[in-house]
């Protein structure tokens, strides 16, 4: 509880105010735990937060649950409408896709989730291989229903470079709808702070669109509606800089030249953004 404590009161600090636990159910499987012993652990946690709130002077931060299921060929008789933990007890359940690969059986498995009339959350695509090679199979699977979770750790590159690529690709093409923080711990990579990602998606497409991204879409889920995807704005691969050697005797004027370029081509996006 102590640990949990420390984990939610950052994330308040940061500016969280609701948090789903997803334990994996594979893992819950292995030591022969029960989903009806997540629920009284987070009605435990959620007293414990309202006293500390109270003690604080601060708005609680409040505990949902959920679970996260490993996307394989035995997923849909596993989630089935009456025994799959969704998230909020809404339609909307978490599938984590492997690392390594992205299997010939993914639009299989996830289109016979959807038939169930359930709606798969897509965790971190961005940190799956395949789907870094080939951003167009994951928007494929986003025009078919599914939503598209980013996790805050592989935008700010606490995940890799190729991770944070993929991350800035998904965003800027419109194909993700949601981004989480999926902590693990007080601290990185997997911590409770979402504002230093926040920032960057805000710098990427704008702020109406990060706010979506980080609160109305989430929101939106929890409620059991389902959200739009963002709008795309171009197929804008992420930026790439050739480092160049510091030959010109007018290094000051092409530093100010560089400034002026960056604060146009923000102006550009946020117009085209609200257009």
């Amino acid at each position: 509880i102590e640990e949990s404590l420390a984990m939610a009161r950052a994330a308040g600090a940061d500016g969280t105010d609701t948090i789903i636990a997803t334990p994996h159910f594979r893992d819950m499987e292995l030591e022969g735990q029960t989903f009806a012993q997540v629920r009284e652990l987070a009605d435990t946690l959620n007293a414990a937060l309202q006293s500390d709130s109270v003690r604080r002077n601060s708005p609680p931060v409040r505990i949902f649950t959920g679970m996260t299921y490993r996307l394989d060929t035995a997923l849909p008789d596993i989630v089935t409408s009456e025994s799959v933990i969704t998230l909020n007890r809404t339609r909307f359940v978490i599938v984590e896709p492997p690392f390594n690969r992205c299997p010939p059986y993914v639009e299989d498995v996830l289109g016979r989730i959807l038939t169930q009339r359930l709606v798969p959350v897509l965790a971190h695509p961005e940190r799956n291989s395949g789907f870094q090679r080939q951003p167009g199979r994951l928007g494929d699977l986003v025009e078919e229903g599914v939503l598209v979770q980013i996790a805050a750790g592989s935008i700010t590159g606490e995940h890799g470079p190729a991770a944070r690529r993929a991350a800035e690709v998904f965003l800027r093409r419109g194909i993700a709808h949601v981004v989480a923080s999926e902590m693990h711990s007080i601290t990185a990579p997997r911590g409770p702070e979402l504002s230093p990602a926040l920032s960057l998606v805000s710098d990427w497409v704008g702020e109406s669109a990060a706010y979506d991204l980080f609160e109305t879409n989430p929101e939106m889920i929890i409620e059991g509606r389902s959200p739009q995807r963002e709008r795309a704005i171009g197929n804008i691969e992420p930026r790439r800089f050739l480092r160049m050697p510091d030959l010109s005797a007018n290094a000051l004027l092409s530093e100010r030249r560089r400034r002026n370029i960056t604060r146009k081509w923000r102006t550009f996006r946020r117009r085209l953004t609200r257009a």
